[in-house]
């Protein structure tokens, strides 16, 4: 339909100069604007462009690209009448929603040892983490939920070390535990009486090296002067 004059175009219809003219429908684009004996000449828009309503535009909109840098993936590829939806690839979450399709992804948050997920992340929302709480552990933050430490004394058992928030209780067999405690007073007793004799060995050998050597100064000195005297009577 040629281009009219009006105030107000119609539905269907766009402004040009002063004058309304037929829009081009979804996926297509002005190429000629209408004339008096005319109407618009509209062609296909090229790939990688789209219109996704009826409209006037001389160039179609350039596709979106989902950018792996900021965690996008494609969840519907573009076509002549719609643009690219964008979604989060695993791992990420959508922190800029419009409808149902995102501008940016962020990462999940990882829960550290001593937590675990309240929440698993989804494409929406991200990971909600908890701290364990008294008497349970989390070796590295992927559980649920906590684990409760084992109850040694429950199995019969000797609590060596006891649990914390990343590790569990350390149990052992209550006979061995019997045994360093019986082993370990043995053991200071047998060496403390090691000790001890060997202390008197050497003192009772220092005695005899001193005895020994007292007895020899007391013959240089006592009995030659005697002898010596004896002689002269």
């Amino acid at each position: 339909m040629p281009f009219k004059e009006a105030q107000e175009c119609m539905v269907g219809e766009y402004k040009v100069d002063g004058q309304c003219c037929p829009t081009c429908h979804p996926g297509y684009r002005v190429q000629e604007t209408c004339s008096i004996i005319t109407g618009t000449t509209c062609v296909p828009c090229d790939p990688g462009t789209y219109t996704a309503h009826q409209s006037g535009l001389k160039e179609c909109l350039q596709c979106k690209v989902c950018d792996p840098a900021f965690g996008l993936v494609t969840r519907r590829a573009c076509s002549p009448t719609s643009d690219t939806v964008c979604g989060c690839s695993s791992g990420y979450f959508c922190s800029n929603m419009k409808d149902d399709d995102c501008e940016m992804c962020v990462a999940h948050r990882v829960c550290t040892p001593g937590q675990y997920m309240k929440s698993r992340g989804t494409e929406r929302n991200n990971t909600i983490c908890e701290e364990c709480q008294a008497g349970t552990f989390s070796p590295n933050g992927t559980l649920g939920q906590c684990l409760p430490w084992t109850n040694c004394s429950a199995r019969g058992l000797f609590e060596e070390k006891p649990g914390t928030d990343t590790t569990d209780a350390l149990c052992s067999p209550k006979s061995n535990h019997q045994l360093i405690l019986i082993g370990i007073p043995f053991i200071i007793i047998t060496i403390t009486a090691f000790i001890i004799l060997a202390v008197k060995l050497i003192r009772k050998k220092n005695n005899r090296e001193r005895g020994k050597q007292k007895h020899k100064e007391g013959g240089a000195v006592g009995i030659w002067p005697r002898d010596v005297e004896f002689r002269g009577l």
